[in-house]
């Protein structure tokens, strides 16, 4: 199983997709905890942006490697780490 870090996935997601990428809690105002519905925690990612064919919206993953998998950034990421 391969490990990634935060950076080096939002580097690679705005990159190849224009796309940005917060932990979970970062999303809050102030006001609320940075919990979009009750059945989420701020735990986990959030991607954020232009969407093909979506427009602008968000998703949100419980892990790196389902941002990595679900973007297809695993072959950017091996060619990033080689370099």
């Amino acid at each position: 199983m391969t490990r990634y870090e935060f950076n080096e996935v939002r580097a690679a997601l705005a990159e190849e997709w224009g796309l940005s990428l917060h932990r979970g809690g970062d999303m809050g105002d102030g006001k609320h905890d940075g919990r979009w519905d009750s059945c989420y925690s701020k735990t986990g990612y959030v991607v954020g942006g232009h969407f093909p064919r979506r427009g602008h919206s968000y998703q949100r993953y419980r892990s790196l490697g389902d941002v990595v998998a679900s973007w297809e950034l695993t072959k950017v990421l091996a060619e990033k780490r080689r370099r």
